[in-house]
């Protein structure tokens, strides 16, 4: 199919969409389990800056133990990375952990690749398509 057209661009119109769009139920999982303190209302929420990045592996991923050297693209929710985002994640010596993301990702792995597997069936074949109408051009 990438016969003729850069792979990182295949893989960001197909492979990075799917992954963006299968990983929406683990952010709005983690948004509902992150700690949330309705007396505060000058600062930013921690589940305000909950986010889903996509994109293909850089150097710095690949140094990743979570990351293969043979994986196309990553999907991540993350949070702002601050003390009160990883006391919270993690615990500290004062504080017990309260995990949000771990737990989020945990509970909605099966969806996960369900929704992946319906995306890559409907984006592939779409992408495919184009592709052959733009080779015919």
């Amino acid at each position: 199919m990438a016969e003729g057209f850069r792979a990182d661009t295949l893989a960001r119109r197909t492979l990075a969409l799917a992954a963006r769009d299968a990983m929406q139920p683990v952010e709005q999982a983690a948004k509902a389990m992150a700690a949330y303190d309705e007396n505060n209302t000058e600062n930013i929420h921690m589940r305000d800056t909950i986010r889903t990045e996509f994109r293909i592996p850089n150097e710095k991923d690949k140094r990743s133990d979570h990351v293969n050297k043979t994986d196309a693209v990553i999907a991540v929710v993350s949070v702002k990375r601050s003390a009160v985002s990883l006391a919270n994640e993690f615990g500290t010596a004062k504080m017990p952990m309260h995990p949000f993301l771990r737990p989020a990702l945990d509970s909605n792995a099966n969806t996960v690749l369900a929704l992946l597997k319906t995306k890559l069936a409907t984006i592939i074949p779409e992408y495919a398509l184009k592709l052959s109408k733009r080779r015919k051009k």
